[in-house]
């Protein structure tokens, strides 16, 4: 099981580390193999593949960084919730083709396919009469969304644009919301842990998630959350970097990329130092090795 590929090369390089990247296994506009070319193009040092409740993309991605000065980090972002309100939280320097993992991977995706459903009937109701074989035309073989749905609504012409799908629609105030079924946070976190890597919040500012909710993620055992990102002000990146601190919990970060056509953020526009890096490293290899002793006395 390789998982720290690529680890004397890259640490090396005097670039840095993209630790939230997403790619068309989930939402994201590029094929692993492209997103493994725009990593080595901006001359990143690591990249985290963090698809969304699915680890397919990671060998593609690794396969393509296999020849390149790019440590490939096998990630996930799981969609989960603590006591109703849903947050989202990372495994970094994951084993992919852990078993637990997984079957808690396919069941978030089953409670995707499950909404997706959902909306559509919704949006059947106000007549606009597209099929949920449309969304899973488009999402294909990976993890299904909300930006699959705005897609089909663009093509069936509802809409001009996937942010007026959204507006109109299907995001949060629209007529076609469904909240999404998620698993409990606890249960991603012990699983991101059974399975050799750190678990992080994820945008802890946009998803506006308090202090005392961090608190109780830390009991559960959560190793850190993400200071730098897009959604994340100055003034509130400033915050979270002293929350960190007094935590003393792992500082993480990354530009949430989807793709050239997904917003304005650039990919490796928000990433994080080695030194960072480094530290989530030694934190992940001392889950797996906790793995691995209670593997050895079951």
């Amino acid at each position: 099981r390789t998982v720290f590929t690529n680890h004397r090369r890259c640490i090396s390089n005097p670039g840095k580390a993209e630790l939230h990247a997403h790619t068309r296994h989930s939402d994201g506009e590029l094929f692993p193999e492209e997103l493994v070319a725009e990593a080595d193009r901006v001359r990143l040092a690591a990249l985290a593949v963090t698809d969304h409740d699915i680890v397919s993309g990671v060998a593609p991605a690794r396969a393509a960084a296999h020849d390149l000065d790019l440590e490939l980090i096998a990630g996930i972002e799981f969609s989960s919730n603590l006591d109703g309100h849903e947050i989202h939280i990372l495994g970094l320097f994951v084993d992919e083709n852990n078993g637990g993992l997984n079957e808690c991977a396919r069941q978030s995706r089953r409670f995707r396919h499950k909404r997706a459903g959902e909306i559509v009937d919704l949006l059947n109701n106000l007549g606009i009469g597209i099929e949920l074989a449309d969304i899973e035309a488009v999402a294909g073989s990976g993890s299904i969304g909300r930006p699959h749905i705005a897609s089909v609504l663009v093509d069936h012409g509802t809409t001009v644009t996937k942010n007026e799908a959204f507006r109109r629609f299907i995001g949060n105030e629209g007529p076609a919301f469904v909240p999404k079924p998620t698993v409990a946070a606890e249960e991603v976190i012990n699983v991101v842990h059974d399975a050799g890597g750190v678990a992080i919040l994820a945008h802890p500012a946009s998803s506006r998630v308090r202090q005392e909710e961090i608190g109780t993620l830390a009991g559960f055992g959560l190793d850190g959350f993400e200071i730098a990102h897009p959604k994340h002000s100055p003034s509130a990146s400033k915050k979270l970097k002293r929350l960190i601190e007094e935590m003393g919990l792992l500082p993480s970060g990354g530009s949430d990329f989807h793709g050239p056509g997904v917003g304005a953020t650039r990919l490796g526009e928000f990433a994080v130092s080695l030194e960072w890096l480094e530290a989530l490293r030694i934190a992940a290899m001392e889950h797996r090795s906790n793995a691995l002793s209670t593997e050895e006395t079951e």
